[in-house]
């Protein structure tokens, strides 16, 4: 009773929501068929910050990949290069359908200018049932490096019980220009989680992965709240102290491979955190990097004294790496290496930690094409490459639209002690994928990845990394 007055109450303040918009998505892989909405007149204020050099156009940042997003069907195939003008229509024709789904609205307020983009999420998936649900920002455009400031809100219920609902705010200059603020505060319900055991080598057994067959399922709900205040040490460095809550529920039916492994923190817990980052950015442009490094240490402790049920320490390294090879032409690389000491709670093991905190190994951010959670330990590494190669642009509602393509691969593995050394045994993943890229901002990734387990495609909002 109690879910279906909060997938009421979601389904209302999402049609109360979305009435402002006039974008619908009928499904997650179809853009709507509607007529695109007209320019905005530029009022005198907006002109004016035109006329600067710094000044780039009102295009929405990126989303990040794991909000709301499906992973789409393996059978699906993306588009291969050299289609020629074929291909060229095929992109115009999604960004048009793109123009369809993003409403922006330009307005002042405060004395300075503000945009608003919202897109209204409806889309059906088999496992976790029908989705609805609205995902706005409203940003300061003030700076375009990435924003002055930005606000993000999202509602998402689904028929059979799963919600993705969060809102965050983002100050790159505040107090000043000294710090960098963002906070975050979310509630995650997903219905469809699976647990294979821990360890490198852990084995699949086909039938489990039937949709009624219990053997890896289980459901996990979780409100979080993250803070992060970073303070500049010049133009490249920033450091500063981190803080999390997050409130982990899970059951698991009968016949779960959870219940019978039974790992530590089998029905949740409190996982309260508080640590100190520091990130060395000399990225070029954060949305869509085209050189640059960004180095990142996170250090998060959970103890009894933050709160925790758990007492255990996290230590996350991520190097990213960008080269221009040519002007449309992008080597990207990243390395990311963590390690988790004490008694850690195994869904805790399944989260990669860091400024980007998401699912672990495996799915669409890391080890591409294996299932989400598939190998989980105490200490993992993962290699990842990609060359972006953006060879069509084309200007379309004032806009920048690019065409890109990406071949990658993963490569990564997971241990339960550092030493001895073990380097064999390594797990990868290879494949392609195409890029619609909107003004370097808003980039609708597809990716077809295969394994020695098979094979997935992904359609996500933003690049893996």
């Amino acid at each position: 009773m109690l879910r279906f007055v909060i997938f009421i109450s979601s389904l209302l303040l999402v049609v109360a929501a979305s009435s402002i918009y006039q974008p619908t998505l009928n499904a997650i892989s179809e853009f709507p068929n509607i007529k695109r909405s007209k320019s905005l007149k530029k009022n005198k204020r907006i002109k004016k910050i035109q006329d600067n050099d710094n000044y780039a156009p009102e295009v929405p940042s990126a989303f990040r990949a794991d909000d709301f997003i499906e992973d789409g069907s393996p059978n699906l195939r993306p588009l291969y290069p050299g289609m020629g003008k074929e291909l060229k229509l095929f992109g115009e024709e999604v960004a048009s359908r793109i123009d369809k789904v993003v409403s922006r609205k330009g307005f002042q307020m405060w004395g300075e200018p503000w945009t608003i983009q919202g897109i209204p999420l409806i889309f059906p998936s088999p496992d976790n049932g029908f989705h609805l649900g609205l995902h706005a920002k409203l940003v300061n455009i003030t700076r375009q490096d990435p924003h002055k400031s930005e606000f993000m809100g999202q509602v998402l219920a689904s028929d059979k019980g799963r919600y993705k609902h969060l809102f965050q705010a983002d100050y790159p200059y505040a107090f000043g220009g000294l710090y960098r603020v963002t906070s975050r505060i979310s509630y995650n319900r997903d219905i469809t989680q699976r647990y294979y055991g821990i360890g490198n080598d852990t084995k699949v057994n086909p039938t489990g992965l039937e949709p009624e067959n219990p053997l890896y399922r289980n459901d996990r709900a979780s409100p979080t709240l993250t803070f992060q205040l970073l303070r500049y040490l010049g133009n490249n460095l920033r450091t500063g102290p981190v803080l999390g809550l997050k409130w982990m529920e899970i059951t698991a039916p009968t016949g779960s491979w959870l219940l019978t492994d039974n790992p530590l923190g089998r029905s949740g817990g409190r996982t309260h955190y508080m640590g100190w980052a520091i990130v060395l950015d000399s990225l070029d442009f954060e949305p869509y990097p085209t050189r640059g490094t960004l180095n990142e240490l996170y250090l998060q402790w959970y103890s009894k004294y933050t709160g925790s049920n758990f007492d255990f320490l996290r230590t996350t390294y991520t190097f990213r790496y960008y080269y221009p090879l040519h002007r449309k032409l992008i080597f990207a690389h990243r390395t990311f290496f963590e390690v988790l000491s004490g008694n850690v709670p195994f869904f805790e093991l399944s989260a990669t930690g860091g400024s980007d905190s998401t699912i672990g190994f495996g799915g669409d951010r890391f080890m591409r094409g294996y299932d989400g959670n598939r190998f989980v330990d105490h200490i993992r590494s993962s290699l990842g490459f990609e060359l972006r190669w953006d060879p069509i642009a084309f200007g379309f509602a004032d806009q920048e639209i690019q065409l890109g393509f990406v071949p990658f691969i993963d490569v990564g593995r997971v241990w339960n002690q550092l030493l001895p050394v073990q380097i064999g045994n390594l797990h990868a993943s290879m494949g392609w994928g195409t890029r619609i890229i909107w003004g370097k901002r808003l980039i609708v990734r597809g990716d077809y990845a295969l394994t020695p387990e098979g094979s997935s495609f992904y359609i996500e909002l933003g690049n893996s990394f």
